[in-house]
């Protein structure tokens, strides 16, 4: 068979395969960066500086459910940015709660400020995400403070933003908070087999920029179509 005819075949089967997963993917709910630039989603900070986790507070206006993905990145420009700590799905018409851990340490947070979906975050964010438990305050500060470790390279400044407000919640002191950063930062090298050089390439890298590929972007950049 002719070699053209064969990738003919293959590209629309790839097509075929990949819009019917996208069917299927979107009759389980809308991405949630979509939904909003749809107009149909509206996301506002739940809670103030220093909790963790945090809540934002999500309304679906559309007629279809939602869904929001552990690792998707909101921003905000009058609160801190924030990261998805759970999976859920949001039914359509209704209003829910969700998890999320900061992700602008420099930055405290303030309860009805508006957020907008971003980006999605980085494998190694993934992964602190996925080992931690949102509803055990201290498995979920502890992973909190990873994050901040890698979002911020290790250089982080506790004296303000979200880790001085962490410590008038938690009602703790700063040495503690510090020891608890010095902790997060050795597990996070052991976990990402890095050094504190490395550290700050991960924080250079904390978002993925591949978040938006779809499958005809995938197609032209493997076969120039």
């Amino acid at each position: 068979m002719n070699f053209r005819v064969i990738l003919l075949v293959f590209v629309i089967f790839i097509f075929a395969t990949g819009f019917g997963f996208m069917s299927y993917s979107e009759s389980l709910g809308l991405p949630l960066k979509q939904a909003y630039n749809e107009g149909k989603v509206t996301v506002v900070q739940n809670t103030t500086a220093g909790t963790v986790p945090h809540l934002i507070t999500i309304h679906n206006n559309g007629t279809k459910p939602l869904k929001v993905q552990k690792g998707d990145i909101l921003k905000s420009n009058s609160s801190q940015d924030v990261v998805v700590a759970e999976d859920k799905s949001v039914p359509q018409n209704s209003v829910t709660n969700v998890n999320v851990y900061c992700f602008e340490p420099a930055q405290k947070a303030v309860a009805g400020a508006k957020l907008q979906p971003f980006s999605t975050a980085s494998s190694q964010i993934k992964e602190i995400i996925d080992a931690s438990n949102p509803s055990d305050i201290q498995n979920a500060t502890a992973a909190q403070l990873q994050i901040w470790v890698v979002v911020s390279g290790g250089n982080l400044n506790i004296y303000s933003g979200e880790p001085a407000a962490l410590v008038d919640t938690q009602g703790i002191t700063f040495s503690k908070l510090r020891q608890g950063l010095s902790d997060a930062k050795s597990s996070a090298m052991a976990k990402f087999s890095v050094t504190s050089d490395g550290l700050e390439s991960l924080a250079g890298n904390s978002t993925s920029s591949g978040a938006d590929l779809n499958i005809l972007d995938w197609l032209k950049s493997s076969f120039g179509i």
